[in-house]
C-alpha cells in the first residue's frame, strides 16, 4: 500500500518538478544574426554536487554527445545538431549552497542556426532531471 501511495504521489508531483525548470527557461540572441544561448536551471535539496555532475555526464555519454568532460561541478559536451560539422556546446554548472544544489544548463548554438524553443527547453529539463536520479 505504501509503495502504491508513493508511486501515485511521485506521478502527481512529476509535472510540478519539471514546471520550475520550464519556467526558468530563457533565450538570449537573435536567430540567424547572432549565436543563441538557451538557459534554464533547477534547484534540488539533498543532492550532492559530485553526484549530480557524474549523473549528467553519464547520461550525456549514453546518449551519444561528443567530447563529454566533467571538471568539478562543470560538465561540458558537444553536439552536431545540423549535420554541418559545426558542433554546438552544452554546459551544465552544478553548485551547492545552503543544503541545496542548483543545476544550470546552457546550450549555445552558432550564428546562422536555429532550434525550437520548446524542443530545447524540454531536452534541457529532461537532462537536468537525470541528476536527481
Amino acid at each position: 500500500m505504501r509503495l502504491a501511495l508513493a508511486f501515485a504521489f511521485a506521478v502527481l508531483l512529476a509535472p510540478a518538478v519539471h514546471a520550475a525548470c520550464k519556467q526558468n527557461f530563457t533565450t538570449l540572441g537573435l536567430p540567424l544574426l547572432s549565436q543563441i544561448e538557451y538557459r534554464t536551471f533547477e534547484t534540488y535539496k539533498g543532492l550532492g554536487q559530485t553526484t549530480a555532475a557524474k549523473r549528467i555526464a553519464a547520461r550525456l555519454k549514453a546518449e551519444g554527445y561528443a567530447a563529454v568532460r566533467r571538471s568539478g561541478g562543470v560538465v561540458t559536451a558537444l553536439q552536431d545538431t545540423s549535420g554541418s560539422g559545426r558542433p554546438q556546446e552544452l554546459r551544465f554548472i552544478v553548485s551547492e549552497k545552503g543544503g541545496k544544489t542548483m543545476i544550470e544548463a546552457i546550450f549555445t548554438i552558432q550564428q546562422g542556426q536555429v532550434a525550437g524553443n520548446r524542443v530545447v527547453r524540454n531536452e534541457l529539463c529532461r537532462l537536468i532531471a537525470t541528476a536527481a536520479g
